[in-house]
């Protein structure tokens, strides 16, 4: 018996083995990975899970890594058919993103180093792909790729020593704002039912590279550039928010 299914063929099988790999995504996950990318993972996952390939899931963040730093290298030529196919690559990062949580929590292959490696490769890929799709366009849009990624750095730089402090891990979604208990799970701060959810959904990753996806097939890079800087500056602001609620407290 797996997943509550009795295994009495090859059919009950392939059917046990995919409600076991559906099972592996997280229960907050964004808009676009529970409506779309969990359709490409998931296959991604159950092919790489076989033992034959002896893969780790720290293996898929660094060949995701390699994936999003070639669509930088691609977006940073400015013409539409590198850019566009630079926000397919992007895109692709952000699925095999998934694919490494996926397969840590199949094979129960959980580590700190897979943690980190996980989450900064996310900031470094969407930062340099930030400003390499700003180089491709010049001008005045290389400067405000510059600024957003700059922008997200330091809010990331806080975050990851926020958490660091307090859980002694890089689990950015222990991460809490001035207006969140610390008492709160990620499933309460991401309650599909709450509208701060879907705010807060605009900024989550799985959401932006796809919308960066469309709007680079679009032929319109100007709106990733834009978008980030927008996200960036948000971000910012609440942090210096932050920052204020806990001075003002403090004294």
């Amino acid at each position: 018996m797996i997943a509550g299914i009795e295994i009495v063929d090859d059919e009950a099988r392939r059917e046990a083995e995919w409600k076991l790999i559906r099972g592996m995504n997280k229960s907050f996950e964004g808009p676009v990975d529970a409506l779309i990318n969990w359709r490409f993972s998931m296959r991604i996952t159950r092919a790489l899970a076989q033992r034959s390939l002896a893969l780790t899931p720290n293996h898929i963040t660094i060949a995701a890594i390699v994936i999003g730093l070639l669509a930088s290298l691609l977006a940073s030529r400015g013409t539409y058919f590198a850019v566009a196919f630079a926000g397919v690559l992007l895109e692709f990062n952000s699925i095999l993103d998934s694919c490494d949580g996926e397969l840590a929590r199949l094979r129960y292959q959980y580590s700190k180093l897979g943690q980190w490696l996980d989450n900064l490769s996310d900031d470094i890929v969407d930062n340099v792909f930030l400003i390499a799709v700003g180089h491709g366009l010049g001008g005045i849009w290389q400067t405000l790729g510059i600024a957003a990624a700059a922008g997200r750095v330091l809010v990331s730089l806080v975050t990851y020593i926020s958490v660091y402090r307090r859980t002694g891990t890089g689990d950015v979604f222990a991460f809490r704002w001035w207006f969140e208990s610390d008492k709160q799970t990620a499933d309460d701060v991401y309650d599909p039912k709450a509208i701060t959810t879907w705010l807060r959904s605009f900024g989550r990753r799985d959401t932006f590279v796809f919308i960066w996806m469309l709007a680079c097939i679009a032929g319109f890079p100007y709106w990733v550039v834009g978008h980030g800087l927008v996200i960036a500056a948000v971000n910012v602001g609440l942090l210096v928010l932050q920052f204020t609620v806990y001075r003002n407290k403090a004294s």
